[in-house]
């Protein structure tokens, strides 16, 4: 498994993003066939998960392709980014992907997903049981592409947003961070405990905070 993370400053009204990230191969592999983008836009940014279809080097190359347009391709809106990546990996493999674009100063995200990629936002408080989920539309970048359904919802302070690959169990929504613990901490944690060794797993999390909270 490998584990990384970070912290993004916004604005003059204090926001800060705190990020992690934990991925693992298909057991055997070497290669892994998601891929993850954290892109600042001006004022938000752009969070997003690729799965390559399979998995091994095909799968790694066809995440890498829908990630590099969306690093490299100008931020409009969630519909744009993935009408950009389909066309980018038409003639490949295909890839499912979810975008998240976080806007902190007005406490909102929008986002989408294709595929069989979760998204999850919840509150960072003890005991708490609210939860929204991303709505997810059948398609394969590259192969079929119907378009996404986006919707925006509110990701004010203490919040936290996860995006998970296939290769999470979604039985990971049992134990959504709901206290202060770091991203840092909880992601590569729940990797281990709920990640599928015969797939590529990835775990992304970014929480909104206020700077000295």
């Amino acid at each position: 498994m490998s584990a990384k993370s970070g912290s993004i400053a916004f604005g003059p009204g204090g926001s800060q993003i705190d990020w992690a990230v934990a991925q693992a191969a298909k057991e055997g592999s070497t290669a892994c066939g998601d891929g993850y983008l954290l892109r600042r836009a001006g004022s938000r940014l752009l969070v997003a998960l690729a799965d390559g279809v399979g998995s091994g080097a095909e799968a790694r190359d066809a995440a890498s392709a829908c990630l590099q347009e969306l690093a490299a391709g100008s931020v409009r809106g969630i519909a744009d980014l993935f009408e950009a990546a389909h066309g980018r990996l038409q003639g490949s493999r295909g890839a499912a992907l979810a975008v998240a674009l976080i806007d902190p100063d007005q406490a909102a995200v929008e986002w989408a997903a294709l595929g069989d990629v979760e998204g999850v936002i919840c509150p960072l408080q003890p005991g708490s049981r609210e939860s929204n989920v991303i709505m997810q539309k059948g398609g394969t970048l590259g192969v079929h592409f119907p378009g996404v359904f986006c919707q925006t919802r509110n990701f004010p302070p203490q919040h936290v947003l996860v995006f998970a690959s296939d290769g999470i169990s979604r039985r990971f929504r049992d134990a959504l961070p709901r206290m202060q613990v770091p991203p840092r901490e909880w992601v590569p944690s729940c990797l281990g405990s709920y990640g599928k060794a015969h797939d590529d797993r990835t775990l992304l999390a970014v929480a909104h905070r206020r700077r000295g909270a």
